[in-house]
């Protein structure tokens, strides 16, 4: 039973030798460190804050089309398909056969034209007009290459 009290007596020796940090002091240090981690974190949300973070965002350059720009645009296009179309029946080095892909792409231009042109409102009335006009120009040349006009 002496061995007993023997190894308490030594573990309250080396007990006295190793100071130990108490408990209040161990909170103490880790209170520290979070705080000093919480602080780092807060300070980002306080600039974003500062920023407007939570706002719309402006954007830059966004160029939104409405139904008269596209029709507008698609018109511009075709009107310079058909010039282009017009050039070349005028030179007498541009066969036929080379022309008739150019009058498909027309052809195809004017469909995409006159389903963008049916979205206008009574507002765009003289736009429509327009490229009303501009498709059925381009629909008619293509019958006539169609059907041999141009053929001498």
């Amino acid at each position: 039973m002496t061995n007993v009290n023997s190894i308490h007596e030594s573990a309250q020796s080396l007990a006295a030798l190793n100071p130990r940090i108490s408990k209040s002091q161990k909170t103490g240090a880790f209170e520290t460190a979070f705080d000093k981690a919480l602080d780092r974190t807060k300070k980002p949300e306080m600039e974003l804050e500062s920023t407007n973070a939570l706002k719309e965002i402006a954007s830059k350059g966004l160029n939104i089309m409405t139904s008269s720009d596209i029709v507008s645009g698609k018109t511009d296009k075709l009107l310079e398909m058909l010039d282009s179309y017009s050039s070349k029946l005028d030179d007498q080095n541009v066969s036929l056969k080379n022309i008739a892909p150019v009058l498909e792409k027309i052809k195809d231009q004017a469909g995409n034209l006159l389903k963008e042109t049916e979205r206008l409102t009574d507002v765009d009335s003289n736009l429509k007009k327009i490229a009303t006009r501009t498709i059925i120009t381009a629909q008619t040349e293509y019958l006539k290459f169609q059907r041999g006009d141009y053929l001498s």
